[in-house]
């Protein structure tokens, strides 16, 4: 830009001459001042020299003439003139030069400075920050690379201070432990992650070298609590952390172990029904020919004309326990043989239906009303039909036997996104609260002559199907069994 005022001489000088020499004194600094007409009215020696320089040709001399050896932020070519930007340039202001194929940053300020007589100058002074830039970049890029790093990690990552004061905790540590990291974060002790006395432990065990080295615990196994109040086991390895010599706060990584101990449990039942289903083969094999014998003789005894009342109800009830024991073994079989299901496409409700039919009369027996409620459209899919009605069968009779004095058994059927979701609901007397958790439990029962195993073979049927099976009760007011299989078409 040039100016349309008339040039003033171009011998003016800044307001003092000692501020000259300050000037000349900033290594550092590169100083240039312009007059109200942006004419350049002095340069200070470190100006000259980084810019290859000399006074005599610059001074008096408009200060766009000096060219646009500038980038800004925005792309922009900038010159040594403030007024190319619009409004002045901030407080601090970063711009880049190319010169001997480096690339310098600079950081440029601006100050208006005001003389006698009304006289006023502009200094704009720049100072070569590509050394610190760089540097301060790396450390960016760094705390970025360490933040994305701890954020990635599968594993929970704590950092705490050495007054237990939690300074990082990442999304793994917040899956593990049910917290958000801004609720941990300067909120919580890192001792309330943990039973009592356990981090008093943990810091401990650093200390001792016999864990892994002084200041190291490694591969450690322990417990950690979560928001809930649970416990959840955990593999811990942890480290003190130093600056400067001294001991600043611990750094603590653990891994979830609910998942490798859950495998580990399926494992050890999978290698126990394979040996109890050998013994199971065998007794059954040792037992059932003398059971069938028994019993055929008992109903052909029972069936003799004259024969004494007492006698005859002996033998009904011989016959019914041979039958209770034939039916333990059958049960004992399914349990132990795990056979993989056999799946074909087809359509539950229909078989839901066929189920009812084929214990109607039953229904009847006990005054129980059976209710269906399916959502229309439910998809065919592929299932084990033998198994399912099996399933099913389980459990109607555990609902009619939950109401000797008749009531409802209502089933729905619905589509919860890619599931479908079955509820057997009964309105019997339902069970108490100390009794729900060991449903699941082999040989556990509420009924007299039961064998504890037909929800345990229900929920091995149902997770061949990778389904799940659930139990909620209210004594006196009912069941409802809520079971899940995934839909799948073959």
């Amino acid at each position: 830009m040039t100016s349309s005022r008339t040039p003033r001489s171009l011998t003016r000088k800044p307001p003092e001459r000692l501020f000259a020499r300050l000037l000349d004194s900033l290594a550092d600094t590169y100083a240039l001042v312009l007059d109200d007409d942006l004419r350049i009215t002095y340069a200070n020696v470190s100006f000259l020299k980084h810019f290859g320089l000399k006074w005599e040709k610059i001074i008096g001399r408009p200060c766009q003439d000096l060219g646009t050896p500038f980038l800004g932020t925005d792309a922009l070519k900038l010159g040594f003139c403030p007024e190319e930007l619009s409004p002045w340039y901030p407080a601090r202001t970063l711009m880049t030069r190319e010169a001997q194929d480096k690339v310098h940053v600079y950081e440029c300020t601006l100050n208006h400075l005001e003389g006698r007589r009304g006289a006023a100058w502009t200094l704009w002074s720049l100072r070569d920050v590509t050394d610190r830039f760089r540097l301060e970049s790396r450390v960016r890029q760094m705390d970025e690379l360490e933040r994305n790093l701890v954020q990635a990690s599968m594993d929970g990552i704590i950092v705490n201070d050495m007054l237990g004061n939690v300074l990082i905790f990442n999304d793994g540590a917040g899956k593990i432990l049910g917290y958000t990291p801004e609720e941990a974060i300067g909120k919580i002790k890192v001792y309330k992650f943990y039973p009592n006395n356990t981090a008093r432990e943990i810091k401990r065990l650093i200390y001792d070298p016999a864990h892994g080295g002084a200041g190291i615990l490694e591969n450690y196994e322990t417990q950690a609590r979560h928001k809930d109040g649970s416990l959840v086991p955990i593999w811990l390895s942890a480290r003190l952390l130093h600056e400067d010599g001294r001991e600043v706060g611990i750094v603590g990584y653990f891994r979830d172990l609910r998942e490798r101990r859950r495998l580990e449990t399926e494992l050890l039942r999978s290698e126990r029904l394979a040996t109890l289903g050998k013994m199971v083969a065998h007794i059954s094999h040792e037992i059932k020919n003398p059971l069938i014998t028994i019993g055929g003789f008992a109903a052909q005894l029972g069936r003799l004309p004259d024969l004494p009342e007492d006698a005859r109800r002996r033998l009904n009830l011989i016959h019914q326990e041979v039958q209770r024991l034939e039916k333990f073994l059958t049960d004992m079989s399914a349990f132990t043989r795990g056979a993989p299901p056999q799946k074909t496409v087809g359509d539950l409700p229909a078989l839901i239906r066929e189920v009812a039919e084929l214990m109607d009369s039953g229904f009847k027996e006990r005054a129980v009303v059976f209710h269906l409620h399916a959502q229309k459209r439910i998809p065919p899919f592929a299932f084990d039909c033998g198994q399912i009605r099996q399933v099913l069968i389980n459990l109607f009779k555990n609902a009619l036997e939950a109401m000797p004095e008749g009531g409802d058994l209502t089933v729905s059927a619905t589509v919860q996104d890619d599931d479908l979701v079955l509820k057997i609901t009964d309105t019997g007397h339902g069970i108490p609260p100390e009794q729900l958790h060991n449903l699941f439990t082999p040989f556990f029962t509420t009924k007299p002559g039961g064998t504890g195993l037909g929800l345990i073979i229900c929920r091995g049927l149902i997770a061949q199907h990778q389904g799940e099976i659930t139990i909620e009760s209210v004594v006196d007011r009912g069941t409802t069994c809520t079971i899940r299989l995934p839909i799948v078409s073959a």
